[in-house]
């Protein structure tokens, strides 16, 4: 997987590394980096050995431009092509005097366009204590939190890809397939014959040791440490 941050994922990368245990993950992340600017590192950086890309920018983005997340949001899904992709909502405090609401919208509305992960930093990061004093950037439980989220919605695309890479939605109680029976007939039983996406093949990989290695990043978000220092957004 490929991942284009700024410096939210210069903090958090770790963490994600750590909690996707043996999947290959290459992290390109730069401080103050707007989703323009992604777009660009994207197109240089992404080769057909990754099968995700995991693209959440849009906090170093001018609030009051969502048309500008919306057009970077656009062209990394075109980069992207068949590829799962991850984003994230943003959680900032208002940049002269506009909030981030109308760039969430635009996340929200992308990923129900496109079936796009989405990973609620929003969310996430109301919480006391996992952001530091300028509202931006993460304390070390926030860290480890994002990269555990992340690692969350990486899984989405692993366990929940559907046609062409793109997550559908899972039915949480499925059932089995339903044989007609005919009298006078014996019916065999259905074949399932397993799935030849490679997605899904890397989830039969690492569903076992992602969901542990989750529950280790979990539990890294509950202790204290340093915060790193990563300049401003």
């Amino acid at each position: 997987m490929l991942v284009i941050g700024d410096s939210l994922e210069v903090g958090s990368g770790r963490y994600l590394r750590a909690a996707l245990g043996d999947i290959p993950v290459d992290i390109d992340a730069e401080r103050g980096r707007s989703s323009g600017q992604g777009v660009r590192v994207l197109a240089a950086r992404l080769g057909p050995e990754h099968g995700v890309v995991v693209f959440p920018l849009g906090t170093n983005d001018s609030p009051s431009n969502p048309d500008g997340l919306s057009a970077g949001l656009a062209a990394a899904a075109q980069l992207a092509g068949d590829r799962c992709l991850v984003v994230a909502t943003i959680a900032r405090p208002r940049l002269r005097g506009v909030s981030v609401a109308g760039m969430n919208r635009v996340v929200e509305s992308f990923a129900g366009q496109t079936g796009a992960q989405v990973m609620d930093w929003r969310s996430a990061a109301s919480t006391p204590g996992l952001l530091g004093r300028d509202g931006v950037h993460a304390t070390s439980q926030g860290y480890a939190l994002r990269g555990s989220l992340l690692a969350e919605a990486v899984q989405g695309c692993l366990l929940g890809a559907g046609p062409g890479g793109i997550p559908a939605p899972r039915d949480p109680n499925p059932r089995p397939p339903r044989v007609e029976r005919r009298p006078g007939r014996v019916e065999a039983a259905p074949v399932l014959l397993p799935s030849l996406d490679p997605l899904a093949a890397l989830a039969e990989r690492f569903a076992a040791p992602l969901s542990a290695a989750l529950r280790n990043a979990a539990t890294a978000a509950t202790k204290a440490g340093p915060e790193p220092v990563l300049g401003g957004p």
